[in-house]
């Protein structure tokens, strides 16, 4: 290996017990997938693939391709069932440059964009029905508000997680009760026949003919499978991890395949095509067309899924900077807790003050190139790590092993998918290239520099007592 150094985001003598099955892995993976994309996205997915038939194609296949993905990490997370992710995996195998890399991408592109999405989409959808179909809400006053749902849902974590908890159940499960609204809807306009059914009478019309939006789109469709990687955290608490929890991405990614499709279909019998471009709340165009008593409905029901995904997204997203801290690779304040609510504010709070930034500079489109991006890199590295592996250490235990096929598979169409992303998006998808790639000297200075000037210790070890000090942080044991 690279380096012999181990990380783990948690290591506790009592371990966890092991009592979920094959049933409970699905629902867990069915509830998570997708988070909330369904929702927001369709729009950005449309109008890269130009067409109703293609729309639909990119759909199926990036469920499809992210099954596979699913799997390469299903084996590294048998390999080390505690290890705590990528960023683990990463650094087991390469070492802490490359684990650092994952790291500090993660925190840039995938925590910041992420919660700036889900922000956006729950003001937005709250904002919406106020408004007639013709007219949307300021976009500054839409961003106003997820700030504050950013900020209260960040204090509550911070305060009352215990309570928080409690109603993560509700929240999630709203997303499956919206869902199927959505289907039962369609096959409602479906019996009536109405006139946009002729949408579907050439369904490849404006088809692009080039390579490059094809793969955009693909790119796209990527992102709004996210969430499954979820499948990392659950090794130690299922009681045939080797055996359930492939057979699970397997059920979980056929049923939300066929949620997701049937949801398009029903988007595209009730809306033109101008109708689902001309708003990101694709959700409140639907019923405002047809079912005009449904909008507040659906309102209500998206924006309590995209409360419960980033209520769960900030309870678990901090743990990887959390880990990072205790193994170096982030200042130490992050690796403490509040010493009455024992939660890891320093972590919790530089996330959203991040976020917040993203929030107000971005778009739903550059949130989803950021976080595709990184993920991309993401993948390839894991994806390496895995067949790095298979190669120095044939003989290591493995309770379940991918096809290699697929595993060399995924590296080939990650990369060709990233590269005519790039082509199609220089200036972003570029941008976020370099933000990757400048977590190389921020590990330089910050992590392998180990003679710094006595002033900025001092200063440091000043700026760190005083954080614990006005916020009661203590390190953990």
């Amino acid at each position: 290996m690279a380096d012999q150094s181990t990380v783990q985001i948690q290591t506790e003598e009592i371990r966890m017990k092991k009592s979920m099955n094959l049933l409970h892995c699905v629902a867990v993976l069915v509830a998570v997938t997708g988070h909330i994309s369904i929702f927001i996205s369709p729009g950005v997915i449309f109008s890269a693939a130009g067409s109703i038939g293609l729309t639909i194609i990119e759909w199926i296949c990036a469920g499809l391709l992210n099954i596979g993905v699913c799997l390469c990490f299903v084996e590294l997370a048998t390999v080390f069932p505690s290890a705590g992710g990528p960023y683990a995996y990463v650094t087991n195998v390469f070492g802490g440059l490359s684990g650092f890399v994952i790291m500090w991408g993660y925190i840039i592109l995938i925590v910041g964009p992420f919660w700036a999405y889900l922000s956006y989409t729950a003001s937005v959808y709250i904002l919406e029905p106020f408004f007639r179909i013709d007219c949307h809400p300021p976009a500054l006053a839409v961003k106003f508000l997820g700030a504050w749902i950013l900020s209260t849902l960040v204090v509550l974590n911070c305060i009352y997680m215990k309570y928080v908890t409690k109603v993560q159940t509700v929240l999630t499960a709203s997303k499956v009760v919206c869902l199927i609204l959505i289907i039962v809807l369609g096959a409602v306009v479906l019996g009536r026949g109405h006139e946009t059914k002729s949408n579907f009478e050439d369904v490849f019309e404006n088809t692009p003919s080039e390579a490059g939006p094809v793969a955009l789109g693909i790119f796209y469709s990527l992102f709004v499978y996210g969430g499954w990687q979820i499948v990392c955290g659950l090794m130690e608490e299922v009681k045939e991890p080797a055996r359930d929890i492939p057979r699970a991405v397997y059920i979980s990614f056929t049923i939300v395949i066929i949620q997701y499709v049937l949801v398009n279909i029903s988007y595209f019998l009730v809306l033109t095509p101008a109708q689902f471009l001309s708003s990101n709340a694709v959700a409140i165009i639907f019923t405002q067309v047809h079912f005009p008593y449904l909008t507040p409905v659906m309102s209500i029901l998206v924006g309590m899924s995209a409360v419960g995904v980033l209520n769960a997204s900030i309870m678990g997203h901090s743990r990887l900077i959390f880990a990072g801290a205790r193994n170096g690779h982030a200042p130490p304040v992050f690796g403490m807790l509040h010493m009455r609510y024992l939660t890891p504010w320093p972590a919790i709070i530089i996330k959203a003050v991040w976020s917040a930034v993203m929030l107000f500079s971005g778009s739903v489109k550059i949130f989803m190139q950021f976080i595709q991006a990184f993920s991309s890199v993401m993948t390839l590295f894991v994806v390496s790590a895995l067949l790095y592996l298979r190669w120095s250490q044939p003989q290591l235990k493995r309770p379940y092993k991918t096809h290699l096929l697929n595993a060399v598979f995924v590296c080939i169409y990650q990369t060709v998918v990233l590269l005519f992303a790039l082509y199609q998006e220089p200036q972003r998808i570029g941008l976020a290239l370099l933000i990757i790639a400048a977590g190389i000297p921020v590990y330089w200075v910050g992590v392998l520099w180990n003679s710094k000037p006595e002033a900025y210790k001092l200063l440091n070890k000043k700026v760190t007592l005083g954080l614990q000090k006005s916020f009661l942080l203590s390190k953990t044991s």
